[in-house]
């Protein structure tokens, strides 16, 4: 019997091929560049969203508090394994030690251009949360391109 972790990760895996259908009609029809444009800004907007609301949570930009609410998602249910790599007053690196994405692209047979391009897309909705609750998001290493971690730099 599957755990509800693995359920999550089954339906996050699901939302990784979703992503990579769209991607591969979008790019059919209007070329690769433009999916991806199209895909990113509608996923920004997403994150966006969700990071109006983290930001409701936090308050002003405190990326300790940001980080503190980062690993409070470290739970029974977390399906990336976050992980607080640095936290102080002028920057946060948060870290993933999975991600089900990737996984999916994997046992998918993505090619690693093919991942990623998934991964830039993917990743908007991270871009969009941290912008949306006032921080400047910048990858050091991602799963996708090789990495053992997604690691996310963050400052003010």
């Amino acid at each position: 019997m599957d755990t509800q972790l693995e359920v999550l990760r089954g339906e996050i895996k699901n939302r990784a091929l979703i992503y990579y259908e769209i991607y591969k009609q979008l790019a059919a029809e209007h070329g690769s560049d433009e999916a991806v444009r199209l895909m990113g800004q509608a996923i920004h907007e997403r994150g966006r969203a969700k990071g109006e609301l983290l930001g409701g949570k936090i308050g002003e930009p405190d990326l300790v508090k940001l980080a503190e609410a980062f690993a409070a998602s470290k739970g029974p249910m977390d399906a990336f394994g976050h992980e607080v790599v640095e936290a102080g007053a002028t920057r946060a690196v948060l870290r993933l030690t999975r991600c089900p994405l990737v996984e999916a692209w994997d046992e998918a047979g993505l090619s690693p251009a093919e991942k990623t391009t998934m991964c830039d897309i993917a990743c908007r909705v991270d871009f969009g949360k941290f912008e949306g609750a006032g921080y400047r998001l910048k990858f050091r290493c991602r799963i996708a391109d090789g990495a053992g971690t997604c690691d996310m730099e963050l400052t003010k």
